[in-house]
């Protein structure tokens, strides 16, 4: 009776019986020393299936296409990814939007091991994430039911991706599966194109105007402030925060945008990063309603620095500023949107609407004003944008036919 793991050589070259189980020899090259390194490949059912696995082996190392069976699954190597990304020195909300996809990535395919998961499967699995429908529950309302958004679709075969370009970078792999397959078009009816006239939400100016007088009576008036900029230049939250007095030029009425402010799970939790991306680092020319509530605000900032000193933290000089724990500290911009919440209720207001929201009723406006809409854009900070178009086009399709029925008007009378 042969011994535990000894090794019983069969007929066939190459392949031998460990406890009981066939497994094929080979040699492969040692990258760091140059020499051989004896490698087992196994266990296999029967000598037949070792051989033929052998051959396979045989034909990867002379193609240049074999790897060693590695036994990371895509979960673990997701984490190693995470920190080698973030080392890359990316925006911290950017690191936090790719842990938020990482996490949808290993809840759903973690398990595998990196060369298990082929183009096939991994195709499989974004068509399952076009078609799947998940249940939603409310707190006022029954479950709803739900489906995964391009977007988030889009982001989770971006991240998937760059961790497969990454291992194949580091011969975790042979080949990037990812590059084989596509985001799916989603299976939208052509009678959910015809009744689909759905767009970003934003405020009309009437509505607006009832948004800002609500604002305006509560006791918090820097919200008022905020919400006041925010329509008026089509700022993003994050670089509305980041302001500082040194940002605003009074005399030619003009803001300077060159950074964006990230706020993490607490007050301490500060970054300033550079703008989204390079066309969001702007000048933007404004009203001088505009300047003088900056004026306003931060003439209001430096009353409250003197009457608390004591605690005050003037490390950043923010022209708005948080009057909570560690007053003068940047501004959570959850708490602008808390507050926006309360407002919108007592002015009899859609409960959707958020600070982005007021970029789109910022589009709408000078849409209506006449400004072309390259122009709205460059003020924007970006060189294209499908949701400022298509509210674009909405607000000056409806002048056009504004203009139509007035031609009515006009000749009205005369036929």
């Amino acid at each position: 009776m042969p011994k535990k793991h000894e090794r019983i050589k069969t007929k066939t070259k190459n392949v031998c019986i460990i406890d009981g189980e066939y497994y094929y020899r080979y040699d492969l090259k040692n990258p760091a020393t140059g020499g051989r390194i004896q490698k087992e490949a196994g266990p296999y059912k029967s000598e037949k299936e070792a051989e033929t696995q052998g051959i396979l082996i045989k034909a990867a190392i002379l193609n240049g296409t074999y790897i060693t069976k590695n036994k990371l699954t895509i979960s673990e190597f997701a984490d190693q990814w995470l920190i080698m990304y973030k080392a890359s020195g990316v925006k911290s909300r950017t690191v936090k939007s790719r842990q938020s996809t990482v996490k949808a990535i290993t809840k759903r395919i973690g398990g595998l091991y990196l060369q298990e998961l082929t183009s096939i499967r991994y195709q499989e699995e974004l068509n399952k994430l076009r078609d799947e429908k998940k249940k939603k529950k409310n707190q006022d309302s029954p479950e709803e039911e739900y489906k995964y958004s391009r977007d988030f679709i889009i982001a989770f075969h971006s991240v998937m991706k760059m961790m497969f370009n990454k291992a194949l970078e580091l011969e975790y792999i042979k080949k990037d599966i990812t590059q084989f397959v596509s985001v799916p078009v989603d299976n939208t009816t052509v009678e959910q194109l015809e009744s689909n006239e759905e767009l970003p939400e934003y405020l009309e100016k009437e509505q607006l105007a009832k948004f800002l007088k609500e604002s305006s009576k509560c006791d918090d008036l820097q919200m008022h402030r905020i919400y006041f900029v925010l329509a008026y230049t089509g700022m993003r939250i994050g670089e509305l925060l980041a302001l500082r007095p040194t940002d605003i030029d009074e005399v030619n009425k003009v803001i300077s945008i060159t950074k964006t402010l990230y706020v993490g799970g607490s007050v301490k939790d500060i970054t300033l990063n550079t703008p989204k991306n390079k066309s969001s680092i702007r000048k933007i020319d404004v009203s001088k309603t505009v300047i003088s509530i900056l004026k306003e605000q931060i003439a209001w900032r430096n009353e409250y620095h003197m009457e608390y000193r004591k605690w005050y933290v003037n490390e950043h000089n923010f022209i708005f500023i948080n009057t909570n724990a560690l007053p003068g500290r940047a501004l959570n911009p959850n708490i602008v949107r808390d507050h926006m919440k309360e407002i919108l209720k007592k002015a009899e207001l859609p409960g959707s609407i958020t600070p982005h929201s007021l970029r789109h009723t910022y589009t709408s406006l000078m849409s209506e004003a006449g400004v072309e809409l390259e122009a709205i854009q460059k003020l924007l900070g970006h060189k294209k944008d499908n949701t400022t178009k298509e509210i674009y086009l909405h607000v000056t399709q409806a002048k056009k036919r504004a203009a139509v029925e007035k031609l009515d008007e006009l000749l009205g009378g005369l036929l």
